[in-house]
């Protein structure tokens, strides 16, 4: 029972950073062309929160990626996410 309620509790935190990492997502790619102080600052915001997760998976893919502009490293995160969500799922 209290097992459930940790992985509920878990699943949903999870939803959230989820949330959060696809905002910025796609904020990032309207960022820098915008004059629109709330879209920066949202974008912002999000990057502090998931910037932490982000970095040591761009560090091992950097030597991988050799120059490519796109960055896959949030591609991975989220796989990474819904694959803990679904182990918490049960």
């Amino acid at each position: 029972m209290v097992e459930q309620m940790i992985a509920i509790i878990l699943r949903r935190i999870l939803q959230i950073f989820q949330l959060a990492l696809f905002v910025n997502i796609i904020l990032s790619w309207f960022v820098h062309s915008t004059p629109n102080m709330t879209v920066r600052q949202i974008y912002w915001w999000t990057g502090q929160l998931v910037n932490p997760v982000l970095d040591p998976i761009r560090r091992i893919l950097r030597p991988y990626q050799g120059g490519m502009p796109i960055d896959f490293s949030p591609l991975i995160l989220l796989i990474l996410l819904d694959l803990l969500s679904r182990i918490l799922l049960g």
